[in-house]
């Protein structure tokens, strides 16, 4: 199949897509999510809606959900980071710009009137991956990690959370073979972030800036296919035993959906895949599972699995039903185009400049050509 099983990955109201390496943590969370409470606030999946004070989540919050809104709230500071460093003016948040945008895109304060703010927004998001590499090595395995780095006793502010966190990891770098040998097997935090070119830059230049992350994605997705380390699988994809196997991930098509999936096209609305509910209302599937669905169907796959928090589900394109693999329940799915009318805007191009971009890059042999 050319599908991927990945939980929902976007934010509430939010076009910011969670990096993979993160996305890999919510995968293994979702799976205890019974052990851990459950889902009690939220209908669906949990999402930062705003700032939970800390009694609020002593009292009110399931652990699975404290620490999923941990995990957001950290890959949202991955994505938004220098964005918020460079609004921070070391003043106490209620006149600090930086702050107020840390508040509202992770669900978490910080004080950032005090020494080593900076470091701390660009390191917790590393820290995060780190650990959790690490906990997959631990003899306690990622069940201790979600109880041990997301203890809730600690202040709910980003230094209380990542603080825990670095003291996971630091406990772990005692152990051999753990965090010590950690280093490469994950990518760097710049590899799956995108940095978009200033304005006016080349359709070319900003489709190619999509492309190394894009591919980067698809590396870290075959090095956990393969079972093999990140930087092990960057020389590996490039190998001819590999090329063919890696290009059924990383090709011209995969790319475009992947970008009309992020609603990159000016002239183009994204296409959204839904499921129907017991209420007769149309539920969209996560950014990462409408891309795989999309994929499925652009490559003419009669059926898809994705992965939907704890349960496995197939989807079959010919008949548009959904069938939980476990309880054989079928729900129809649709896919519809999905209009957020936003115009034009840094990072967004007409399609036409998006198809011809790929198709440099296809004919510099970047790409694998599209999959027919």
């Amino acid at each position: 199949s050319h599908c991927t099983n990945l939980v929902p990955s976007h934010f509430e109201g939010d076009e910011d897509v969670v990096p993979y390496a993160f996305q890999e943590i919510l995968n293994e969370l979702s799976s205890m999510e019974l052990d851990l409470g459950g889902v009690r606030n939220f209908t669906g999946l949990p999402r930062i809606e705003r700032k939970v004070k800390a009694q609020d989540f002593r009292t009110g919050y399931t652990d699975f959900e404290y620490v999923y809104l941990t995990i957001l709230g950290f890959a949202r500071l991955h994505v938004h980071c220098e964005e918020i460093v460079s609004l921070n003016n070391g003043r106490k948040h209620t006149q600090n710009p930086g702050v107020q945008m840390l508040e509202s895109k992770t669900g978490m304060t910080m004080h950032a009137d005090r020494e080593g703010a900076a470091h701390l927004l660009r390191s917790a998001g590393a820290n995060l991956l780190q650990a959790f590499v690490a906990a997959r090595k631990d003899k306690a395995g990622t069940t201790g990690f979600f109880r041990e780095a997301f203890d809730r006793s600690a202040d709910p502010c980003l230094e209380g959370r990542a603080n825990r966190v670095l003291e996971y990891l630091q406990s772990r770098s005692q152990v051999p073979g753990a965090a010590l040998g950690a280093v490469g097997t994950q990518p760097p935090p710049g590899d799956l972030a995108v940095e978009l070119p200033a304005e006016g830059a080349s359709p070319k230049a900003v489709v190619g800036e999509y492309l190394r992350v894009f591919v980067n994605e698809c590396t870290w997705r075959w090095a956990v296919q393969e079972g093999v380390d990140y930087d092990i699988a960057k020389v590996e994809r490039q190998q001819e035993v590999s090329l063919e196997a890696f290009a059924r991930l990383c090709n011209a098509t995969t790319f475009e959906v992947a970008l009309l999936a992020r609603d990159v096209a000016t002239d183009m609305p994204a296409r959204q895949w839904e499921v129907k509910l017991e209420d007769g209302t149309w539920s969209p599937y996560g950014i990462e599972t409408s891309e795989a669905l999309e994929r499925a169907r652009l490559f003419g796959d009669p059926l898809c699995q994705v992965k939907v928090r704890h349960w496995v589900y197939e989807v079959h394109l010919g008949h548009m039903l959904q069938m939980n693999f476990k309880t054989k329940k079928e729900r129809p799915v649709r896919c519809v185009e999905r209009c957020d009318d936003k115009g034009g805007g840094r990072g967004r191009l007409p399609l036409a400049d998006i198809k011809a971009s790929i198709l440099y890059f296809v004919e510099l042999e970047t790409l694998a050509p599209a999959k027919t």
